[in-house]
């Protein structure tokens, strides 16, 4: 038999193959899971959600105070 130098195909694909798993499990961990990216877009939309909200129910109290003062039902 020859000495022969280098990788095998099969090795190749292995190598192939555990990079993608590793590659699937820090994704997982970075955008899914808790405290991950996902969760804190979650939790950022319902804060300024209840912002909003605030800031409506604040003007829609001026609102009826105006319209008391000036009368208007």
């Amino acid at each position: 038999m020859k000495n022969e130098r280098g990788i095998t195909l099969i090795s190749l694909a292995i190598t192939i193959v555990v990079m993608f798993i590793l590659a699937g499990v820090a994704v997982y961990e970075a955008v899914i899971n808790d405290g991950g990216v996902v969760n804190e877009v979650r939790e950022e939309t319902s804060k300024q959600q209840e912002m909003i909200q605030e800031e409506k129910d604040k003007m829609n109290t001026v609102l009826k105070e105006q319209e008391e003062d000036w009368g208007i039902s």
